[in-house]
């Protein structure tokens, strides 16, 4: 993923969740997800997640075999989906074509890429995700730990998050 497509992605993440006033950090996905008007459903068929329309609404699927971090990141990819391929709320002739495609993980094509780009940035906006930082600082050496038990993520895709952001060394 280019540049100007990840900066597209971040800036529509911030304005999503400043439009729809969601708070972060996320306490509650679930919440989130019915406030936004879809549901989530838990099945086994599915190995991360997957999202479908559903009439003017959306189900997402997640594996019930994922622990709550995962599940949290698996939740926040498919709204990246749901926004950024489907059109929800977005493009509205997009989501009137959206009948019966079900958007699943598969492989590591470049929507999938979007998607979680779209996830690290809705769990962890940028400019919240620079002041963790800060404050968990032990003279240059940061504290992953702390900012991902911040956000309810995983030490890994805390510490993906700020080398992308380029505040963290690959």
């Amino acid at each position: 993923m280019d540049s100007t497509t990840r900066n597209m992605i971040n800036s529509l993440t911030e304005d999503i969740l400043q439009l729809l006033h969601v708070r972060t950090p996320i306490e509650n996905m679930d919440e989130l997800v019915c406030s936004l008007g879809g549901r989530i459903e838990e099945d086994i068929r599915y190995s991360d997640g997957a999202v479908q329309k559903d009439g003017d609404a959306f189900i997402i699927w997640v594996s019930p075999l994922q622990d709550e971090k995962r599940r949290r990141f698996t939740i926040a990819h498919e709204l990246g989906h749901l926004f950024l391929h489907m059109g929800y709320l977005t493009n509205h002739e997009l989501w009137e074509k959206q009948e019966n495609k079900v958007y699943q993980r598969i492989g590591n094509s470049e929507k999938e890429y979007q998607a979680n780009e779209f996830a690290a940035a809705f769990l962890m906006p940028k400019k919240e995700y620079f002041r963790v930082m800060n404050e968990n600082l032990d003279g240059n050496k940061v504290m992953t730990s702390k900012i991902a038990e911040h956000f309810h993520v995983s030490v890994e895709a805390a510490s993906n998050r700020g080398k992308f952001l380029g505040y963290l060394k690959w």
